[in-house]
């Protein structure tokens, strides 16, 4: 195919699918996980598979987990730090129970049964902080409490992950190489939280208002931490969430909007996180539904994710005297799994730990939950506007 016909099919789809079915509330990168089924090689098959198209997905990914660290609010972080942790231990360790026992009962080994965990336990920092802000509940005392313990479980899981990948590289179990890349990693981040604000600082004093080569910078600061982190073993994708907090630190406030809503954004939901997410459909195969098994696997999943997650979000919030509504908003607001979910998946794919039904399950199951659980919540706090937005 000509490179110039599926540039055009792929910005003809980023452009209208997400407008198309925003009327249903349907987030965008859900349309765009879509429009990669219906086009990709087991839909319509309209565009083919190709290097490029992957790599430019997989830097996508990378954008994504840097924009969803930056968004990050540090002094809300430490403000609600107890009481997120508390729900964030709470809403990671019940349903990573659930994903462990649903993947050893569909015949997962140890490994992709640790993967099923993962991505039970995982929130979406994207989700839920974009759909607080549509409904202005950032600044509430529940609404701090839940973005800041998404954020802690989306780190920690993506940590988990990477530690899973070295433990199936190594093929060793939890021997002494494995602990002493648990202290790289610890060492690494720490590292990052503390040089990169140090930089950021003196070069954003340097440059000013000149917007452009800040960007350049951040970019520079992103590739960095990538190479550091993959020459000592350590994924991409914590790099970029991590660098993304810790550039966060040193903007004020007028730096990051400007940064962040009039270029950021621009360059990575304008392209690069979009393709993310086409891929990712484009990699579906959803003839696997027809198999009676997968089924099984997905609608069990499914209902699994969404009754453990909201009833441990409840439980955990009630236990922090919130009152049943706004407990059980809580729990619902955990059940969206996206961005680390699709992660963790594509990974246990591309490593052979998960067979290509479980991982077809995982991307119908972010389908589902980045869908349904956005429109009930939003209708669910429209309607009680009041009790959840003026506290």
């Amino acid at each position: 195919m000509d490179n110039y016909i599926m540039l055009f099919i792929v910005m003809l789809l980023i452009f209208i699918f997400p407008q198309i079915l925003k009327r249903f509330n349907i987030p965008g990168i859900t349309a765009m996980m879509l429009a990669g089924i219906f086009i990709g090689p087991y839909g319509l098959n309209l565009i083919p598979m190709s290097d490029a198209l992957m790599q430019f997905g997989a830097f996508g990914m990378l954008f994504l987990m840097f924009l969803a660290g930056l968004e990050v609010d540090n002094d809300t972080l430490k403000a609600e730090f107890k009481n997120s942790t508390f729900l964030s231990i709470f809403s990671m360790v019940i349903p990573a129970i659930g994903g462990y026992f649903v993947a050893q009962l569909f015949g997962l080994d140890f490994i992709g049964s640790l993967i099923y965990a993962v991505i039970f336990s995982s929130h979406s920092v994207g989700i839920v902080y974009g759909l607080m802000d549509e409904l202005n509940m950032i600044k509430s005392k529940l609404g701090t409490t839940l973005l800041s313990a998404t954020v802690i479980v989306d780190l920690l899981s993506l940590i988990i992950v990477s530690i899973i990948v070295k433990v199936n590289e190594t093929a060793g179990g939890l021997n002494s190489e494995i602990f002493q890349f648990m202290g790289l990693v610890l060492l690494y981040i720490v590292g990052l939280l503390l040089i990169i604000p140090l930089m950021s600082k003196y070069i954003f004093k340097k440059l000013e208002e000149l917007h452009v080569p800040k960007i350049h910078f951040i970019l520079l600061l992103i590739l960095i931490s990538i190479i550091t982190g993959e020459y000592i073993g350590i994924h991409p994708i914590i790099g970029a969430f991590i660098t993304g907090i810790a550039v966060s630190e040193e903007l004020t406030k007028e730096e990051h909007d400007t940064l962040l809503n009039e270029n950021l954004n621009a360059i990575g939901y304008g392209l690069f996180i979009p393709l993310f997410f086409l891929t990712v459909g484009m990699n579906t195969n959803i003839s696997v539904l027809t198999d009676l098994s997968n089924i099984s696997l997905i609608a069990v999943a499914v209902s699994v994710l969404a009754i453990l997650k909201t009833f441990s979000g409840y439980i955990s919030l009630r236990m922090l005297k919130y009152n049943t509504k706004k407990s059980f908003c809580g729990g619902v607001f955990t059940v969206p799994s996206l961005s680390t979910a699709l992660v963790a998946a594509t990974l246990g794919l591309e490593m052979g730990i998960l067979p290509y039904p479980y991982f077809v399950a995982i991307v119908i199951l972010s389908l589902i939950t980045s869908t349904i659980p956005p429109i009930f919540l939003k209708s669910y706090v429209l309607k009680n506007k009041k009790e959840f937005v003026e506290e």
